[in-house]
């Protein structure tokens, strides 16, 4: 019971801390991306919307940097720094500009290989491509080492094509789970690649986990809408939830065990790992959620027989961060 009163005292230290840290890149993405995006509508040939604005401003633009990025400052122990901060809201920026290269546009792999590793040579007259120009060159410009950044952002490349074998209805489950962790991954490790910190072999590891966590808790998040694109997951292919959880759990354990072996302070890693236990448990309650279907469908998950909102888990819903909060004040860190 003392821990987990402790638990929730911790919890509202770090909500508030997060609550100035994204309010304050809130403010800063005004002074940047948002500056950029407001130029980019005045020639946009219509391959930009909305949504995609809204994904660079209220997402990744937003959370890479305010959360990804403060929770590696919290364990390295110093603040971002302000060529930092550029460098990673524009890495951020740039995600959902190229993940629209395979899901929108379907650019050959060589030409994409070419904007990443050519970035100044570029001649593209579609509004999509240029503002990806514009972000990745500003992130390269204040990275503290743009060699690293482009080696990783080839990796990501490599990733997003693997992925797509995850439309084929023979994928073996191993390969998925690799998938998987590989997406998540090393999308963990572009983003951290940003920082002048050397990465021993234990926090390469760590961050390769946790950003496999990260992709496995997006698909048990977004089971609903990849069952009905046709992408197999490891969620959308699972037949009892619990097998899920062991992964979850066992990933987790690993991310754990990992931080705890890097050299960063002890009191910097007991921190870091707060906030990672307040993000899995979101993680927890959805996969609560999905299993409570399997009593319907003679105890195994059947998601073919389920409707949208047996599979759909909102978090905003008032009982739904309650449950959270219950077993993030539960968690032993």
């Amino acid at each position: 019971m003392k821990n987990y009163i402790n638990n929730l005292i911790i919890l509202i230290g770090l909500s508030i801390t997060f609550f100035y840290k994204l309010k304050y890149q809130r403010k800063f993405i005004k002074k940047t991306l948002a500056v950029d995006i407001a130029e980019s509508k005045k020639t946009n040939d219509n391959t930009l919307d909305d949504q995609d604005y809204k994904k660079i401003t209220d997402y990744y633009g937003y959370a890479v940097p305010a959360i990804l990025g403060e929770s590696y400052c919290i364990l390295r122990g110093k603040k971002m720094s302000l060529k930092e901060r550029h460098a990673i809201t524009y890495l951020g920026g740039l995600t959902g500009l190229f993940d629209d290269f395979f899901d929108k546009k379907d650019l050959p792999e060589n030409y994409i290989r070419n904007l990443i590793d050519k970035p100044n040579n570029l001649v593209s007259k579609i509004s999509n491509e240029r503002l990806f120009n514009k972000f990745y060159k500003k992130a390269l410009e204040n990275s503290a080492d743009a060699n690293l950044v482009k080696s990783y952002f080839f990796k990501v490349l490599e990733a997003q094509i693997l992925s797509k074998k995850q439309i084929c209805p023979e994928i073996k489950q191993d390969e998925t789970r690799r998938i998987t962790l590989l997406k998540g991954g090393i999308s963990i490790l572009f983003y951290r690649s940003n920082f002048s910190e050397y990465m021993c072999e234990e926090e390469k590891m760590m961050l390769y986990k946790l950003g496999g966590i990260g992709q496995l808790e997006n698909d048990i998040f977004d089971v609903y809408e990849d069952y009905k694109d046709g992408t197999r997951t490891l969620v959308t292919t699972e037949k009892k939830i619990n097998n899920l959880r062991e992964t979850y759990i066992s990933l987790i354990k690993d991310v754990f065990e990992l931080v705890n072996k890097t050299n960063y302070p002890v009191k910097n890693k007991k921190a870091f790992l707060r906030i990672v236990s307040l993000v899995i448990c979101r993680g927890f309650v959805c996969l609560d959620k999905l299993e409570k279907n399997e009593k319907l469908t003679d105890n195994h998950f059947s998601i073919e027989n389920y409707k949208r909102k047996d599979l759909i888990c909102d978090m905003s819903k008032p009982m739904n961060f309650l449950k959270a909060i219950n077993y993030y004040a539960k968690y032993n860190t």
